[in-house]
């Protein structure tokens, strides 16, 4: 089954849609001549009225000779765990006062935005801990460890749990503890629950999230993608 996307066309849109991704620092892959190997890159200014856009030099020698002779790439970005793709056309390059090496593009003719947030969470490791409290009326409080995260909801590692958490049970009291002891307050859904001989894995949506929480949860799953693509870069 093909991916279902949105597709964004005009100047306007595509170029507020970059700005959106410069503003949340998200990653950049860039992709040249339909080659396996994509560079990753930030994008530096967004000029609406100017129509135009830059980012940042690619990480190798090879990627950016690649870059400046062919002129056109493919770029894949995250915004808060949603995949974009889009084509972009190399119009100058150069290097501002510092130095820092700049590839300027004009807007991209269009934008897919792949409606898959539900399948995209993001891993979180070991170095950042998260975790998870909640009540469920008429059952004793639970904690435990988030394993992955996304704008739509977590994935919860319980340890021994004998009460029953079933699909569709709601968690009304839900307190959420972040890496950098931010708080988030929310209600969950449970999509799944499935046991182990050492506890239990639950997957559940949020619901009556505030804006300002869904805020931070953003900025927490970008921040985790970047270092995941870091990673996958250095390997």
């Amino acid at each position: 089954m093909a991916d279902k996307y949105e597709e964004i066309i005009g100047d306007g849109p595509t170029l507020r849609m970059l700005e959106r991704i410069q503003q949340n620092r998200a990653l950049i892959h860039v992709r040249i001549q339909d080659r396996a190997k994509s560079w990753s890159s930030t994008i530096v200014t967004v000029d609406i009225e100017g129509r135009s856009w830059k980012f940042d030099e690619l990480p190798t020698a090879e990627g950016h000779r690649l870059l400046i002779k062919e002129r056109r790439c493919e770029i894949e970005t995250r915004l808060s765990g949603v995949i974009i793709k889009f084509q972009a056309e190399i119009i100058s390059s150069g290097a501002d006062r510092k130095g820092l090496v700049y590839y300027e593009s004009r807007p991209p003719r269009s934008m897919r935005v792949y409606q898959r947030r539900s399948d995209f969470r993001v891993p979180i490791g070991a170095n950042q801990r998260a975790t998870v409290s909640f009540i469920i009326p008429g059952m004793l409080p639970m904690r435990g460890h988030i394993r992955d995260i996304s704008l739509g909801g977590i994935g919860i590692e319980l340890g021994a749990w004998t009460q029953v958490l079933d699909y569709g049970l709601h968690i009304p009291n839900c307190m959420i503890t972040l890496p950098d002891n931010k708080l988030i307050s929310c209600e969950l859904r449970i999509c799944f629950a499935r046991r182990s001989n050492i506890g239990m894995s639950i997957g559940a949506r949020f619901e009556k999230i505030s804006k300002d929480d869904q805020k931070q949860i953003s900025k927490f799953v970008n921040f985790l993608d970047r270092e995941r693509a870091k990673r996958k870069h250095l390997e």
